[in-house]
């Protein structure tokens, strides 16, 4: 008997803890089915251009210490601020509008000579980016310590050489516009037609008289006649 009792008290011991670690079971798998999710969208999650791209520009930014890179980059920054100024002065001369178009019209002696003149400014600020690039080749094989900086120079240096030769072709593109003669508007306005009066009317011509009658002239006598009558 001890045995049935015994065997009734743990069946009824296995039912209880049964029913009552069921919530907690499924209170688990709920809880590790969330991780999971929360685990798949960070996975899917990707970040913007926009993050991106600042993620990318502070691994790019790099603070310049050596005494070399510092002389180099103060060169930089003048050459940038004299190809700015020239901008400045190409766009005030021609009168450049917002659509990038000029608004002036020259010979085509003076574009070519203004074209001329920027042409020459700008290509004198590639010539001495080119001799920075070969000033910072040498520091390169030189400073090896200091590489990461000359190399992060090198490409603004490039930067500014694309930006002066993109002057260079808008000043011509430019110069030509401005040379060329303007299609003037031959469309002259139409004006409407007179309008036309009615003819005056015709008045009837007037009534014809008949023509007075003639009378017979008088009779004629014979003088023969008129001496035998004495």
């Amino acid at each position: 008997m001890n045995k049935k009792f015994i065997s009734k008290v743990l069946a009824g011991v296995l039912v209880i803890s049964v029913i009552c670690g069921s919530p907690a079971i499924a209170s688990a798998k709920s809880s590790s089915k969330v991780k999971v999710e929360d685990k798949q969208k960070k996975q899917t999650t990707k970040p913007t251009a926009k993050e991106t791209t600042k993620k990318t520009e502070k691994k790019k930014q790099i603070v310049i210490k050596s005494k070399e890179g510092k002389s180099i980059e103060k060169r930089l920054a003048s050459i940038e601020s004299t190809i700015n100024g020239i901008t400045k002065s190409i766009n005030q001369y021609f009168n450049v509008n917002e659509e990038g178009k000029t608004e002036i019209e020259v010979t085509e002696k003076t574009s070519s000579s203004k074209y001329n003149s920027y042409k020459g400014k700008l290509n004198a600020e590639i010539n001495k980016l080119r001799a920075i690039d070969k000033q910072l080749a040498n520091y390169k094989k030189k400073y090896k310590s200091s590489s990461a900086e000359f190399e992060a120079l090198a490409t603004k240096s490039k930067e500014l050489q694309k930006l002066a030769s993109d002057e260079i072709k808008r000043v011509k593109a430019l110069a030509i516009e401005a040379s060329t003669p303007k299609e003037e508007d031959n469309t002259t306005p139409t004006t409407d037609p007179a309008p036309t009066t009615d003819p005056a009317p015709t008045t009837d011509p007037a009534p014809t008289t008949d023509p007075a009658p003639t009378t017979d002239p008088a009779p004629t006598t014979d003088p023969a006649l008129s001496l035998i009558h004495i």
